[in-house]
Formats: structure tokens, C-alpha cells, sequence
């Protein structure tokens, strides 16, 4: 298969600057829910295991539907359009959570935001792999993750800046919207940057699809997923169990920083900011930059070797998160969680990429986001609850639960993903032998 001439350097930088800002207030709209949630579990009347259900299964279940179409549909037509439709439909969503008056008209709400945000991850990964060379991929998609970290550190800081200035009466006199309660007047203020942003989605331009071979029909794809010992499937399959973690202990930390820790909103977004957005930003750019040293150096099927190091840090993370006695210590064992969970998605990011053809690059994304809408966000969040009340005996034990939750999670992603990790050790140990050979 031939290649088509790549874009200008300045080209596709911008548009993975465009893509990063719009992965950033999704991951802030998605969110901010975690900052917020016993204003709204008061206001609305809910339990925590119904507060659950909208942090995780009222987003997760129509992202992870509405994922594999999205793919499809980014494999094919024009990928900036769609995300153009996506970030407009994620905005209103995120208003109506904010104007919602029940735990019903709340959960349908969500369930648009995930509809919504489905399009964002796999026409962009598409896009920006169609903008850069091997040499460089891992790095540009490492950049574009940057939006995930500090979208989800930024959430809580901005939901919590947002918060002192709503108390401080700053909207008090803006027409509507200053008399609604609070937690009411910050997801309205959130969904605002997703309009401002259309303007720029709609300047980048879209790039010609490299190595196009046609449109794949569902037989070939499930071919390439199963080939070279199910590497893609497991790369996708161990995105959503690693996921059970992310978001069991993204959703519940805040609140025990909150009610545990006696910490307030405001610091709460910042020491979260601080352990999430420096650890997982550096994760992002390092591990990106990394895998593309190791393409260079010693071939793109070692880039997966990384993944033993980062899943390791998650083991570490979540039995920190067991020993911990004050709130700084909760939130640096989430900071080893997030570097070890943010470095292996950006790995596995480019390895399940570079594994398919340009025709199955969306579709193989949304794949792993489906995976992880049904597996992790709408379990994680859902089970530190449930192990908390029936495995500890009390909702009050959501350490321990966190704990348990996370720990289980990355054990069961290890052993996922050992397979491909040993088949790229072989590879790394004989190409380092042959190159010291010949030295």
C-alpha cells in the first residue's frame, strides 16, 4: 500500500493543540460531577449508589454504544465534522445536567454528554496519526492525551474556582442563571468553552487518510484484532478493565478528601490537580516520546515493553492507596495510579494504531472506548460503593473500597496484557543482542 505526502509539521501541531483543548473540556464536562456531589445528592434527594449511576453507567452506557458507530463513521466521512456535531451535542447535554430536576431527567442528560464526547478519541486519534509519521505519532498522540490528564485534574481546580466565585455572588446578577443553587450554575458555566470552540475545530483541515485500502467489512476487522496473538483486542480489552480503577478512584476521591479529610472543594481541585495533571501529564509526553525512541531504536512491536513498567506503577498506586493516613498521602498514591494508567493508554494508543490500517484506526479507538464505557466507567464508579457497603460493612469505608477496587483492576490487567508484553521482550532481548553483536 502506498503512502500519501504528510501535512506540514505546522498543520498537524495545531490541529493536536485544537484536538487537546477539545479533549479537555470534554474530560472537565464529563467530570465535574465528582466535585459536586453531595450538593446535588441533597438537592435532588439520591442515594450515593444512585449518584453512581450518573458519574458512571449514565455516561457510560450510550458512549460505549454510540463508540463503534462513531468509529465506523469516522473511518469513512469527514472526522473534523464529527467531532464539530460531538462537542455541540456534549454541551447542551452538560446545561441540561445542570437544569435537571430528578434522578431520571439528570441520567438522560448524561447519557448525551456520552453521546456526545463517543465521537471526540477515535476521529481525532485518526486525524492526528494521518498527520504525522511513525517516528512521530507516539509524541503527537502523547500530546493530544495531555487534554485527558489535565482535564481530569482541571475539572476539579476549575469546578472549585468556579465554585468560590458563584459563592462570592460573581453570577449572582447575570439574568436565569443567578438563581439557580450552585452546583447548578457550575455545570452550566463548564458547558460554555465547548460553543466557543467550534471555530476552531472548523479551521483545521482534514488531512488525506494514509494507506487507504478501502473500507474494511466487519470479517477483516475482526481478523486484525485476533491477529499476532489477539495483541489489539487485548490492548483494547485491558484499556477498559485498567478503566475500573481510573474511575472508581477519580469518582470517589474527591469525596473522601471531602468527608474523611475535612478538605474543602477548593482544596480538594487543587491538591488533585497538583497529584493527577503533573504526574499524568508527564506520563503522557514521556511515554509517548519514549515509545517513539523505541520504534526508532529497536522497531515498533517493542513499543508495547513499555506497558510493563506502567502497569506496575498501578499496582503500586492502588495498594498505596490501602496505607494511606492523610489526604496528601490518598492523593499521591492516586498520582502513581494516574502516571502508570495515562503512560500505558498513550503506549497502548499507538501500538493498537500502528496494528491496523488506516481504514480500521477509528473504528479500533472507539473499539477500546466501548471497552472502556461498559467496563470501567460503568463499573468503577458503581462497585467502591457496593464493596464499601457489602464487602466493608459501611458506606463510610470507601478507602478501603478504592483500594480494593483499583488493586483488582490492575492485577487483572496485567495478566491481560502479559502476552503481547512477553512476545516484545523477546524482540527488544534479540535486537539488542544482534546490535551488540555488530558492535
Amino acid at each position: 500500500m502506498g503512502s500519501e505526502p504528510l501535512p506540514s509539521n505546522i498543520s498537524g501541531w495545531y490541529a493536536v493543540t485544537v484536538l487537546c483543548v477539545a479533549l479537555l473540556v470534554s474530560y472537565t464536562d464529563r467530570l465535574i460531577i465528582n466535585l459536586v456531589v453531595d450538593p446535588i445528592r441533597a438537592d435532588l434527594g439520591l442515594s450515593d449508589v444512585q449518584i453512581s449511576l450518573l458519574q458512571g453507567a449514565g455516561f457510560a452506557i450510550i458512549f460505549a454504544l454510540a463508540g463503534l458507530p462513531s468509529g465506523r463513521l469516522a473511518d469513512t466521512i469527514n472526522r473534523r465534522n464529527l467531532i464539530v456535531a460531538g462537542v455541540l451535542l456534549w454541551s447542551v447535554a452538560t446545561v441540561a445536567c445542570g437544569l435537571a430536576s430528578d434522578f431520571w431527567s439528570f441520567f438522560c442528560a448524561r447519557l448525551a454528554v456520552g453521546m456526545g464526547e463517543a465521537a471526540l478519541v477515535p476521529a481525532a486519534s485518526s486525524l492526528i496519526i494521518d498527520f504525522f509519521s511513525p517516528r512521530r505519532r507516539g509524541t503527537a498522540l502523547g500530546v493530544f492525551s495531555l487534554g485527558a490528564t489535565f482535564g481530569a485534574g482541571g475539572a476539579l481546580l476549575i469546578g472549585g474556582t468556579l465554585l468560590r466565585a458563584i459563592e462570592a455572588g460573581w453570577f449572582a446578577s447575570m439574568p436565569l442563571m443567578g438563581a439557580l443553587v450552585p452546583w447548578r450554575q457550575v455545570f452550566i458555566l463548564v458547558a460554555l468553552p465547548g460553543f466557543a470552540l467550534v471555530a476552531l475545530l472548523l479551521s483545521i483541515v482534514e488531512p488525506r487518510r494514509q494507506n487507504r485500502s478501502g473500507f474494511l467489512p466487519l470479517s477483516d476487522v475482526l481478523r486484525l484484532l485476533l491477529a499476532n496473538n489477539g495483541t489489539v483486542l487485548r490492548v483494547c480489552l485491558v484499556k477498559g478493565v485498567l478503566a475500573i480503577g481510573d474511575h472508581g478512584l477519580f469518582a470517589w476521591m474527591p469525596t473522601l478528601l471531602q468527608r474523611v479529610y475535612g478538605m474543602s472543594a477548593m482544596e480538594v481541585g487543587g491538591l488533585l490537580v497538583l497529584a493527577v495533571s503533573v504526574s499524568g501529564a508527564t506520563a503522557s509526553v514521556l511515554g509517548g516520546a519514549l515509545s517513539d525512541w523505541f520504534a526508532r531504536r529497536w522497531g515498533v512491536s517493542t513499543r508495547v515493553v513499555l506497558l510493563l513498567g506502567c502497569y506496575l506503577l498501578t499496582i503500586a498506586g492502588a495498594t498505596m492507596v490501602f496505607f494511606a493516613g492523610t489526604g496528601q498521602q490518598a492523593a499521591l498514591a492516586m498520582g502513581i495510579w494516574a502516571f502508570g494508567s495515562i503512560g500505558g493508554y498513550v503506549v497502548g494508543h499507538v501500538v493498537m494504531q500502528e496494528s491496523v490500517p488506516s481504514e480500521m484506526r477509528a473504528t479500533t479507538i472507539a473499539l477500546s472506548l466501548t471497552f472502556i464505557g461498559l467496563i470501567g466507567i460503568g463499573l468503577g464508579p458503581t462497585l467502591v460503593p457496593l464493596v464499601s457497603l457489602h464487602g466493608f460493612g459501611s458506606e463510610a469505608a470507601l478507602q478501603p473500597a478504592m483500594g480494593t477496587v483499583s488493586l483488582v483492576a490492575a492485577l487483572l490487567a496485567f495478566v491481560v496484557i502479559w502476552p503481547p508484553i512477553k512476545v516484545g521482550l523477546t524482540i527488544l532481548r534479540t535486537r539488542r543482542t544482534s546490535t551488540s553483536e555488530r558492535g
